[in-house]
């Protein structure tokens, strides 16, 4: 009876063990294994979570829903370094990742900086991990732990950025600030999906080093404001509606780089439509400006307005100290004006139909749109005195044409 009774007992103990085993595993939560080196290999079943800690007080953490084998191997030079990533994928996969101090030891030809807006981007996470798979993974998330200890300090910004081959440059990665509430600890997260197969990443994190500017400066902005006089001049308030008509409707080649989004994804997004609000509100507005109104974090608002300007959606000028940020006009004189002028429809037909019929003149153009001829020589006058058309006398006729070479024009162009 006593036996049994203890059998019983190891039995319960066994069984609890077990069920604790596969609730740990279930929920992500990871189990822990000690490596006496740089190196792994091993195979992590589906809905298992593993910290691998390695020497040199490097931890790294990994999740997934479908079998993985795993072959990792630290560089000696790396130190005090904790990441994370999720697999999420529908077949299983064989997955190398290789972690390298610089990207000299990755890289013969090494990649341009990332750009972020006006932003200046260092490197100074020193570890550079390179994922390469067998075959093809919906979405990789990654993490980094915002620890001093880490490399990555709770009071500064940063950006987790990535690359792969034939680009030319690090690519910003949509990169959100997290808390993991079992710890009370700040971690950096950010998602790669649809990577290739056969085809190596290359991931990593650089600093985002604001530009803040001193209210000492608020007076330049009286001198911004004669600088973009014509621009300003020919920005004429507009509905929110019409704007995201005219995005929608233009014919313009955009370059995404490393962004996946379709245009309408780029307008749904409540921050981004934020943001696109108050520069169509205050064309000219300047980065500080923003980041009060919109309450966003530097990192995000310099994600999001990167979203904006290769999506053409805003663009952004220079002046001293400052950004500053405009609705986004395409080159093309018409398009522009398009938008711009449509307050004073009038000034853009006798646009519209100067550029249709280079050398027409003033009582051809008061025949064909049955207007009065003074009406129409003030709406010439207005252009020409923008600077947007020119005239060339023939005979006793002044012939008008387009002045697709004035300054704004050219100044426009990209």
């Amino acid at each position: 009876m006593i036996g049994n009774k203890k059998r019983n007992t190891i039995l319960l103990s066994i069984t609890i063990f077990f069920i604790g085993f596969n609730l740990i595993s279930s929920h992500g939560l990871p189990i822990d294994i000690d490596i006496p080196g740089l190196s792994y290999q091993g195979l992590i079943n589906p809905n298992e979570a593993f910290s691998l800690n390695f020497l040199h007080d490097i931890q790294f953490k990994i999740r997934t829903d479908v079998d993985v084998n795993l072959s990792m191997n630290y560089q000696s030079l790396i130190f005090n370094r904790q990441a994370s990533i999720i697999i999420n994928n529908s077949d299983p996969i064989s997955l190398n990742i290789t972690a390298k101090f610089n990207p000299s030891q990755f890289f013969t030809n090494l990649p341009d900086d990332p750009k972020l807006n006006d932003s200046e981007l260092i490197f100074q996470y020193n570890c550079i991990y390179r994922f390469e798979a067998n075959s093809s993974i919906e979405r990789i998330t990654l993490q980094f732990s915002k620890l001093p200890l880490s490399g990555l300090f709770p009071n500064k910004n940063y950006i987790i950025v990535a690359y792969y081959a034939n680009q030319t440059s690090w690519e910003p990665l949509l990169t959100e600030e997290k808390i993991d509430n079992s710890t009370s600890e700040l971690y950096l997260e950010a998602s790669i999906t649809n990577l290739e197969s056969g085809t190596p990443y290359f991931v990593t994190v650089y600093e985002i080093k604001e530009t803040i500017i001193p209210e000492s400066y608020d007076w330049l902005w009286f001198i911004i404001i004669p600088v973009f006089v014509v621009l300003i001049a020919l920005i004429i308030a507009i509905s929110k509606e019409d704007y995201i008509n005219y995005i929608k409707n233009r014919k313009t080649h955009i370059e995404k780089g490393f962004h996946r989004l379709t245009l309408q994804e780029v307008l749904d997004n409540e921050n981004r439509d934020k943001i696109i609000d108050f520069i169509l509100e205050t064309p000219g507005i300047h980065f500080n400006e923003l980041l009060r109104k919109t309450n966003l974090s530097p990192g995000n608002l310099v994600w999001h307005l990167d979203i904006l300007e290769k999506y053409k959606v805003v663009k952004k000028e220079r002046f001293e100290h400052y950004i500053v940020y405009f609705p986004y006009y395409q080159s093309n004189p018409i398009s522009n004006l398009d938008l711009k002028l449509q307050k004073s429809e009038l000034t853009l037909k006798v646009l519209e139909m100067i550029e249709k019929e280079p050398g027409i003149w003033n009582n051809s153009i008061t025949k064909k749109m049955k207007i009065n001829r003074k009406t129409i020589h003030y709406h010439i006058k207005k252009l020409s005195d923008l600077g947007l058309i020119y005239s060339e006398k023939t005979g006793s006729k002044k012939k008008l044409f387009l002045n697709s070479d004035s300054d704004y024009f050219s100044n426009n162009n990209e």
